[in-house]
């Protein structure tokens, strides 16, 4: 089938980049709500969001931030109290941190494609 706008198509590898950013988003959040709890191990949790956000924001080591994003959100729809989010938007950052982890880092991110 026909593209309907062929002339966006040099757009395409934008598409890694914005779902960077809402995963940086996504995980910046989850981390501003665990760091200031109680618990201990919330608190890894908050450090290890922390640190993922920061890694899908700069764009280093993409691939592998995606990984553990992945872990991270099959955790949070496995448990639902270290879920900081709803059912719904857990199972899409799960996808996202899956095609993140299969198409790359995309434009503006210090990962290089081999």
């Amino acid at each position: 089938m026909l593209s309907l706008f062929p002339q966006l198509l040099f757009l395409s590898p934008f598409a890694a980049f914005l779902i960077r950013l809402a995963l940086a988003v996504l995980f910046s959040y989850s981390a501003y709500m665990r760091i200031p709890h109680a618990q201990t191990l919330i608190k890894v949790f908050g450090i290890i969001d922390a640190l993922i956000a920061l890694a899908l924001l700069v764009g280093f080591s993409t691939q592998l931030a995606a990984l553990f994003g992945t872990i991270c959100t099959a955790a949070w729809l496995i448990k639902s109290d270290w879920n900081p989010y709803p059912k719904s938007t857990a199972a899409l950052a799960l996808v996202m941190c899956l095609s993140l982890l299969i198409m790359g880092a995309g434009p503006f991110a210090f990962d290089l494609p081999l």
